[in-house]
This record gives structure tokens, sequence and C-alpha cells, in this order.
């Protein structure tokens, strides 16, 4: 691992707190008996979702401390739960699409409040196959900082929630901050890593890509 980016799994932690923070009153607070709207699919999406995160974070934590064979392991087990991750996303966007409609949301409206979920998804994706094409290309530098990407753009779901189930911020509202924090971190990542005369071009990539879902948003009036 560079040497400017041993604690990077540290860093990552801060993720934990947040998830657990916002999915704390709608899911994990009402365990073990949830309402009837929470169904086995969302079950699946919750666990797919905290095990990815859990990954993310001991990743570097196995570089850093020379676990390789754990890496390498958990590495080949991110094919896995991506593969899962993937169709339970859609199947929740899909879910609260048509919970929109039964609220008496027009088809258009609730189309496009979760067009920013899809896009997202989209990027994520296509984020993690570039992470997986340069580290089989043995580019590690440049799979870690896709990855640290991934980490950033799961900061939506947590902080998101977090602010509207524990500050009364708006959707609308919590959806920009997080846009905001996304944009403000990739901008501080590729101006860390042009001082130190470093690679920084992964971040770039997911700059422009994630900027790309925030304007169709907000062309779309910035539903949620």
């Amino acid at each position: 691992m560079e040497r400017a980016y041993r604690n990077v799994g540290c860093f990552l932690l801060v993720l934990v707190p947040i998830f657990v923070a916002g999915f704390w009153i709608p899911y994990l607070s009402e365990i073990p008996k949830f309402e009837s709207s929470i169904t086995p699919a969302v079950h699946v999406h919750a666990v797919l979702l905290f095990s990815w995160i859990g990954l993310l974070v001991v990743q570097p934590f196995a570089i850093r401390y020379q676990a390789f064979a754990l890496h390498r392991l958990l590495g080949k087990a991110s094919f896995i739960l991506m593969s899962m991750i993937v169709p339970f996303a859609l199947a929740m966007i899909w879910k609260e699409y048509h919970e929109k409609i039964s609220a008496g949301t027009t088809m258009a409206t609730a189309r496009n409040a979760e067009l920013i979920s899809a896009a997202q998804l989209a990027v994520i994706v296509g984020v993690y196959v570039l992470a997986i094409i340069r580290i089989l290309r043995r580019d590690v530098a440049a799979h870690m900082r896709y990855m640290i990407c991934i980490a950033l753009f799961l900061l939506p779901p947590g902080l998101a929630r977090t602010l509207g189930y524990w500050f009364g911020v708006g959707q609308t509202t919590a959806q920009t901050v997080c846009l905001a924090v996304i944009d403000l971190c990739l901008a501080a990542l590729i101006l860390f890593d042009r001082r130190r005369q470093l690679n920084a071009q992964p971040y770039v990539t997911a700059f422009m890509a994630y900027n790309i879902t925030a304007v169709v948003w907000l062309a779309v009036g910035g539903p949620v």
C-alpha cells in the first residue's frame, strides 16, 4: 500500500456509524419485529449492503497488516456480493417506485424520483468494473483508488437517512448535501494525489461520472 494511504482503512471506518445511524430508525431499531413494508427482499438488500461496507473497511487493513490471502479471498467474494447487490438494489428501486405510485404520485414523478438511485447504481457498477480491470492488470494503485470511490458513492443511503431521520432535513436537501460531500471528497483526493505527484486519474474519472448523475437529477427537478 502506498505510504500516503496507509491509514485509509481508518477513514473508511466512518462509513459504519453513518450507516448504523441512517438505517437505525427505519430498519435496525425494529429488529426482530418489522412492519409489513419490510419484505424479505429488503432484508437481503440490507445484509448485502452492510456486507459490502464491511468488505470495503477490512480490505485496506488486510493489506496494511500483510494479510494478503484474506485480501485475495475477500476480493473474490466481492464478485459474488456485487452480482447479488445489483439485482436486489434494482428490486428496491422498483419497490419504491410502486410505493410512490400507491401514495398517489404520478408515474412520471415516481420514475424521476428513482432516477438518481438507478444512475448512482450504474456508476458504482461501472467504477467497480474499472477497479477489477486495473487489478487484473496489476495496477494496484488505480484499483485502490476506484474502490475508495465506491465507498464514497455509498454515502447517500446512509448520510441522507441520517440527516432526514435524526436532524429533520428534507429529502431534496439531504441528497444535495450528499452530492456536495462526495464532490468535496473527490476534489480533495485529486488535490492530495497531485500535490504528491501521484496518479489521480481514477478520482477524476469518478468525479466526472458521478456529476453526470447529479446533472441528470437536477435536470428533472431534483425529485426524491
